[in-house]
């Protein structure tokens, strides 16, 4: 796990499990790595931070290596890093839940732009660093702050593999 690396998780509490129903996917949570002890994440109960990674909380674990420079991984990091000390959305996930439940299509109507979820925060993130940009994403793509944990992980799977 190198700094820049993505690190996509499914943790065992009761918000991965939410998420999880919600998502259909295999991940509920998905963080940027600092080094190979730490990740910056932003999670429920808690605002933007570094933390130590303690592979024993986790059920699965997954690093997506996009092949970024040096330069491009400090990038991410002092891109990420900014957003320490961020709240926790909590009513995006409820957008989740109620766009699934109700089939509700569209931009999340519930964002706070001064809030984060995981999903976002590395979205943001990458999207500063100018990384998708350099991987061919366009920001017609969509609104990359409504990605999921999972949407996000076929997205870099998908653009890892060029």
């Amino acid at each position: 796990m190198k700094q820049g690396d993505i690190v996509f998780v499914q943790g065992n509490g009761l918000i991965s499990k939410l998420v999880r129903l919600v998502d259909k996917g295999t991940f509920s949570h998905v963080a940027i790595a600092v080094s190979e002890t730490h990740i910056i994440e932003a999670t429920a109960g808690s605002k933007v931070d570094v933390i130590p990674f303690d592979k024993s909380e986790y059920n699965i674990i997954e690093v997506v290596d996009l092949g970024l420079t040096a330069h491009q991984r400090r990038m991410v990091y002092n891109c990420a890093v900014k957003y320490v000390g961020t709240r926790y959305d909590y009513l995006q996930l409820i957008w989740y839940v109620l766009k699934k439940m109700f089939h509700l299509t569209g931009e999340n109507k519930l964002n706070n732009p001064h809030n984060m979820i995981c999903s976002e925060l590395v979205y943001v993130a990458l999207n500063e660093a100018r990384v998708l940009e350099e991987l061919g994403i366009k920001d017609s793509f969509r609104n990359g702050k409504d990605l999921t944990p999972n949407e996000l992980y076929d997205l870099v799977k998908y653009v890892s593999k060029k």
